[in-house]
């Protein structure tokens, strides 16, 4: 299996990971590198890509991190297809469609698991915060990017989903997009219960 670095397009444009509108390429990446440069991925770690695009930011991931398993998702269809022909290696670095609502992998099975939420896609922050803490393992990292319009909106959702520890750690460039950090700890049904009050 080749695994490569391509373009998703001839045209050099792609999707806007948060808005899902027509985006230079080099933004995406840019966005990607954001992304990358914050988070923490080591050897054996088991790493999640929600809505990842054509792939690039999760091989880019895998190559970083020798021997972990790095696994995208995408709600598109042709992503996924274009990820697999370009990057996959079975077994250590997979992709696969999702319905943006349940995550279709299993409950805890993720160190490490970074989200792009795109409200111009019609995804509901809550449920993807939910999805998040049931897949990660109880002391890992979830990493949300999204964009800073939609700061509240997604405050509340890590809030109604259960996470305690949360810090935006980095923004993009043209200070349009937001990087979170939420840590495995979570909060218990009284702890949130509390919180929402």
């Amino acid at each position: 299996m080749r695994v490569g670095t391509g373009i998703a397009t001839s045209a050099g444009v792609t999707a806007n990971p948060l808005t899902g509108a027509t985006l230079d390429i080099g933004v995406r990446r840019a966005l990607d590198l954001l992304v990358l440069d914050h988070i923490k991925v080591q050897a054996w770690d088991r790493v999640l890509f929600v809505q990842c695009g054509d792939g690039w930011i999760v091989e880019e991931a895998w190559r970083r991190a020798v021997r972990a398993y790095v696994c995208g998702l995408d709600t598109s269809a042709a992503d996924v297809e274009l990820a697999k022909q370009l990057r996959e290696v079975p077994g250590k670095l997979e992709f696969q469609r999702w319905d943006g609502q349940d995550l279709p992998v299993p409950d805890r099975d993720f160190d490490r698991v970074v989200a792009t939420f795109a409200p111009g896609l019609g995804q509901d922050p809550t449920v993807l915060c939910r999805e998040l803490r049931r897949v990660l393992r109880a002391e890992g990292d979830a990493y949300l990017l999204y964009p800073v319009a939609a700061d509240a909106r997604v405050q509340l959702a890590l809030a109604q989903g259960g996470w305690r520890e949360v810090r935006e750690i980095a923004r993009s460039d043209d200070q349009s997009a937001a990087l979170v950090h939420a840590r495995g700890t979570l909060a218990t049904g009284a702890d949130l219960d509390q919180k929402i009050v």
